[in-house]
């Protein structure tokens, strides 16, 4: 589906590969409590959700969805359609790496696709969906997984971040923040400030990065109108895979809501 942010398995082997190595993934990669979240989150949406799964040998997929996107028939068809495609995705990928591994004789440390969908803001207009989630293709590690799903209630369709936002002026209109609560983070993470005029190898990591290309995910902290955006950014953007997910969350103010085009305006407040 190209209606949000996937890091497709593809993506993902290539990702891997560049990294080197083909060690099992460690505590430090893979954080025992974020995969437990995930099951729990993965047992709701099953009691009154759906899902798609397998499981052969050393190798798992599971896409779960929640029962508020489950009641709604073509979003429904939509989560369906991507998790069938990602589980066959994945279990040729699985079955063509073990192949490789047989005939070159070298272990075959499984697959693993997981991912969990939940709800992040149900308001009359829109209901905003997020995904979490690891996918694991034999290399040095795993990498998290993380999808924004704006659905359009009227219009029974997915909606780009462009249909709810002028783009250009929403960056324009948070960057000042963003950069700032990044920069917080980071520092937090490393234990020291952040040198934004570092020229070190890994200078990129201390710039800040544009708000605009990240997974963007409006919510609502009060249970009204959606009223915050998190910027949620995957490793290796802001940050060396060591210091995992950052997630800048941007409380909506009026210059914000400016760039809110007409007809999602009453979808959103200014705290």
């Amino acid at each position: 589906m190209a209606s949000f942010k996937t890091l497709s398995v593809t993506t993902a082997c290539m990702m891997l590969a560049a990294c080197g190595g083909a060690d099992t993934p460690t505590n430090e990669q893979a954080p025992a409590e974020n995969m437990a979240q995930g099951a729990n989150v993965a047992q709701a949406n099953l009691a009154d959700g759906k899902a798609v799964t397998f499981t052969e040998g050393e190798s798992e997929f599971r896409v779960s969805w929640p029962g508020t996107a489950a009641q709604i028939a073509p979003l429904d068809a939509l989560l369906r359609g991507d998790a069938e495609s990602l589980r066959q995705q994945t279990q040729d990928g699985m079955r063509a790496e073990q192949a490789a591994a047989n005939e070159a004789g070298y272990p075959f440390r499984g697959y693993s696709y997981l991912e969990d969908w939940s709800v992040v803001a149900d308001v009359p207009a829109l209901l905003i969906l997020q995904s979490e989630g690891y996918t694991f293709t034999g290399g040095a590690h795993g990498m998290p997984i993380v999808k924004a799903l704006h659905w359009d209630k009227a219009g029974g369709k997915v909606l780009e971040v462009g249909d709810m936002f002028d783009v250009s002026a929403l960056g324009a209109a948070v960057s000042e923040r963003f950069c700032e609560a990044l920069d917080a983070q980071r520092a937090e993470k490393r234990g020291a400030p952040v040198n934004a005029g570092n020229s070190g190898a890994l200078a990129d990591f201390d710039r800040c990065v544009d708000p605009t290309k990240q997974t963007i995910v409006p919510s609502s902290r009060g249970g009204g109108a959606l009223d915050t955006i998190h910027f949620v950014i995957m490793p290796y953007e802001a940050g060396p895979y060591s210091e995992g997910i950052y997630d800048v969350e941007v409380p909506v103010d009026h210059a914000v809501l400016a760039t809110v085009k007409p007809d999602w305006k009453s979808a959103f407040t200014a705290g």
